[in-house]
Order: structure tokens, then sequence, then C-alpha cells
């Protein structure tokens, strides 16, 4: 199996995902450790994805400020 078809062996019900890189603050990575740290999320890229999911949810339903 070549590499390209790493993301096809995942069983169908699990969403393929790309790698996305952005800039963020300090104050931002400290806040995301702090979810990490305290259980809220297992890891960083759990908390980028529930925001993302947030964000576009809210900006869809018309709830942004």
């Amino acid at each position: 199996m070549s590499s390209s078809d790493t993301t096809h062996s995942r069983s169908r019900l699990e969403p393929t995902t790309e790698r996305v890189t952005f800039r963020a603050t300090d104050a931002q990575l400290e806040g995301l450790e702090t979810l990490v740290d305290d259980d809220v999320f297992p890891n960083r890229s759990e908390a980028i994805r529930a925001a993302i999911d947030e964000l576009v949810t809210a900006e869809t339903r018309g709830d942004s400020e």
C-alpha cells in the first residue's frame, strides 16, 4: 500500500482530514494547552476542530456578532 492510500484504509465512517498550518499567539496556544491539560480535549487538534465546528455552525445559523 502506498502512502497516498493510507487515508483510504480507515473506516468509511471516519472523515478524512487535511493538515492545515496557521499562526497563533502565545496566549491562544496557552489556552489550548490548558484545555488539553484539564482533559477538556484529548489534544490540541481536537480542540481546534471543535472550535472550527462551533464557528461554522454559528456563522451558518447567523449567530455571529
